[in-house]
């Protein structure tokens, strides 16, 4: 397998899970990622502990994936897989909003545009060895998308030096892929968010005290 390096910048983790099993209230989540379960709402386990090796076997069944020998329970608290060989990890987001005419005797009527709603979707592109765990994961759940309705979980953690996290749920979609040399592929996905997407920001060492 192909050992691609982390050059890009940033870290992508992606969980599949069934749709029925989506937070979108990210209940009893208080950091986008860390070693405990119960508060993060990826769990990386102490050293990485709980990321998939990115030579794990996956199969895929009737909804479940199965990585390592383990059927997944497809409920947002099985081990992640990172993405390897990442070119493109870029957020966007847009504010919908509505055109509304008002009127009163002081400003003679006025053209006001509300906000209504917030989308966001994450471009997703790498190059990545066919046998990589990540990639499959990725490949097998935006395949199967509509028909089982499946969703993943999603944390970016970067750039490199900084801790900010993004973190949602998305649904993956417009897979294309360029094949390369031998066993490799290079291959872009949309990651269209379900949901609101949070952030960790990160923050400015306090200043030190005026002597």
């Amino acid at each position: 397998m192909a050992n691609f390096s982390a050059a890009f910048g940033y870290n992508v983790y992606i969980m599949p899970l069934a749709s029925a099993d989506v937070d979108t209230a990210f209940t009893g989540i208080t950091t986008g990622t860390g070693t405990s379960g119960s508060t993060a709402f990826i769990n990386l386990g102490t050293s990485n502990a709980n990321v998939l090796a990115p030579t794990s076997s996956v199969t895929y069944t009737n909804g479940v994936f199965t990585v390592a020998g383990t059927a997944f329970d497809m409920d947002g608290l099985d081990k992640v897989a990172r993405l390897y060989g990442l070119t493109n990890a870029a957020l966007e987001t847009d504010t919908n909003s509505e055109e509304i005419l008002t009127y009163d005797d002081e400003t003679k009527g006025f053209n006001l545009s509300v906000p209504t709603s917030k989308t966001w979707s994450v471009s997703l592109s790498g190059v990545a060895d066919f046998k990589d765990a990540g990639y499959q994961i990725l490949r097998l759940a935006e395949q199967n998308t509509v028909a089982d309705s499946l969703r993943v979980k999603f944390a970016r953690v970067g750039p490199t030096g900084t801790d900010e996290t993004i973190y949602g749920y998305g649904t993956l979609s417009g897979y294309t892929e360029s094949i390369e040399a031998g066993a490799i592929v290079s291959w872009e996905a949309t990651l269209q968010g379900y949901g609101a997407y949070r952030i960790d920001l990160d923050a400015n060492p306090a200043p030190s005290p005026t002597p």
